[in-house]
């Protein structure tokens, strides 16, 4: 069926700070929370109005949040990962005001935040790690300490493998600016196996290829790395121009494709205007058979965000170049495209309301309401 796509401005709303991310609340109506470089929390009505402001650090951004019921009384928490390396708890009440839960000290900025059953004690526990070097274990009702892996310099992305089986089979795998990949079981912290690369390891995924699981990771090395999860041998590899930033294994509990972008610096070294770069960083769709679908050459991609409308399955990206693009996910097709003179933090999709928000550097939120055939 033939895509026509309408996106019509629904609302906007300006901030005098820059916005960094934004989640959304499934509440009736929906709520936007939206998070700040300089550490507050806003949350917004589904018609763009501010409904609560809050001071979360002292002027220090807050890279992620994520949501989710830890302690099981029903009710949401916030996890806030900031770059004071404090990981804050706080619980979401009715009507929305937040009471603080508990916090635990990192050394350095927090990279991210998991949570997953790994006890089988039917708690999710927090899984942090930090630029401090360490992967931490958490208990989700008070922030102690259950185990910790400690790497030789900072951690940027992990990911648990083996979720959806039995917990015996889980690990945690994480990788890390010392350009290498370990494996931990879930348990206790064993190390289950180690892969040193040339350089930074940037993000670690996986995918259910043609071959079996695969571990992906790519990083500054500029190459993208395909591993078997049973050898730990490297199976194939794919080069690239520019550092290989961001990885997407899709779709949810499949898992047989990827999205990779890679990422270039050279705008901070250009005399020229920004809008006047031709990158050579691009995007990159990889099935199952380890083969290229389709590229989307020339873009430097700050962030990607896959979404559905009705039957049609689209991917919206970001770029640092303030580009916001929607493209059909099987072709790699341009269906919309929109410019802001600032570069795109973050981008959403609310269904219920077939709204689109998108996040800029310069503290603008804008919201499309989409139509489609």
């Amino acid at each position: 069926m033939l895509l026509i796509m309408l996106l019509i401005d629904k609302w906007t709303y300006c901030s005098n700070e820059t916005i960094l991310g934004i989640k959304l609340l499934n509440k009736d109506p929906p709520k936007i929370i939206v998070f700040t470089k300089k550490g507050n929390l806003l949350i917004l009505s589904n018609d763009g109005n501010l409904i609560l402001s809050e001071k979360i650090t002292e002027n220090k951004p807050i890279w992620k949040i994520k949501l989710f019921d830890i302690d099981n009384d029903g009710k949401l928490e916030i996890i806030f990962a900031c770059m004071d390396g404090i990981l804050r708890v706080y619980k979401l009440k009715d009507p929305l005001m937040l009471e603080f839960y508990w916090s635990h000290k990192f050394s350095s900025s927090i990279s991210g935040i998991l949570t997953n059953d790994i006890n089988n004690n039917g708690y999710s526990e927090v899984i942090a790690y930090s630029l401090d070097k360490s992967l931490r274990i958490l208990d989700p009702k008070n922030g102690n300490l259950i185990w910790g892996q400690v790497f030789s310099d900072g951690i940027e992305d992990a990911i648990i493998l083996g979720a959806n089986n039995s917990k015996s089979l889980q690990q945690i795998i994480a990788c890390g600016n010392d350009g290498t990949i370990r494996s931990f079981s879930s348990n206790n912290g064993d190390l289950l196996w180690f892969k040193r690369f040339s350089n930074k390891v940037r993000f670690i995924n996986y995918i259910n290829s043609k071959k079996g699981i695969l571990i992906v990771c790519g990083g500054d090395d500029k190459q993208l790395h395909f591993i078997d999860n049973q050898s730990h041998n490297e199976i194939a590899s794919l080069e690239f121009d520019d550092y290989v930033w961001k990885c997407i294994s899709f779709p949810s509990l499949v898992n047989n494709a990827i999205l990779v972008s890679s990422y270039s610096f050279d705008y901070l070294e250009q005399s020229k205007p920004l809008q006047n770069i031709v990158f050579t960083s691009k995007l990159l769709y990889i099935d199952q058979n380890l083969e290229t679908i389709w590229e989307l050459p020339n873009k430097n991609i700050e962030v990607i965000h896959r979404f559905r409308a009705k039957t049609h399955r689209l991917i919206a990206i970001g770029t640092t170049q303030g580009e916001f693009l929607i493209l059909d996910e099987k072709s790699g097709t341009i269906k919309y495209s929109i410019n802001h003179n600032s570069c795109v933090n973050a981008i959403q999709y609310e269904p219920i309301t077939k709204t689109l928000i998108i996040c800029y550097e310069d503290g603008l939120i804008n919201a499309l309401h989409i139509t489609n055939n």
